[in-house]
């Protein structure tokens, strides 16, 4: 790749890095929100259960059977996912900058010895 194109390349990435911090922020907030329903609903529950006098035992299997505690589980874990997947990608950004700043030294450093 030439060195224009590799320019080219390492603004894209930066470019994409800071439109992923906004997304990350998205993200989290979102992970936050389904974390506290979730944990919300689920306290909801295991009261219920405790003043319909279920074996303690029980209780945490009861709750978790719960169709709407499930359902506040599984977004809460697809919200946790899809916020992991985000970070992921912000470090394959951050690897390929340092890829193209990697090329763009070892560049310049052939021109200059020729």
């Amino acid at each position: 790749m030439n060195p224009q194109g590799l320019i080219e390349r390492l603004d894209q990435c930066i470019a994409a890095l800071g439109r992923g911090n906004t997304q990350m922020k998205t993200l989290g907030l979102e992970k936050a929100k389904t974390e506290r329903d979730y944990k919300v609903r689920q306290a909801q529950e295991i009261l219920i259960l405790k003043a319909d006098k279920y074996p303690a035992t029980l209780i945490m299997e009861l709750v978790k059977g719960n169709e709407e505690v499930a359902e506040l589980r599984l977004q809460r874990d697809i919200a946790e996912s899809a916020y992991f997947v985000g970070l992921e990608a912000m470090n394959n950004l951050r690897l390929e900058i340092e890829i193209v700043r990697s090329k763009l030294t070892w560049l310049r450093n052939e021109l200059n010895n020729s």
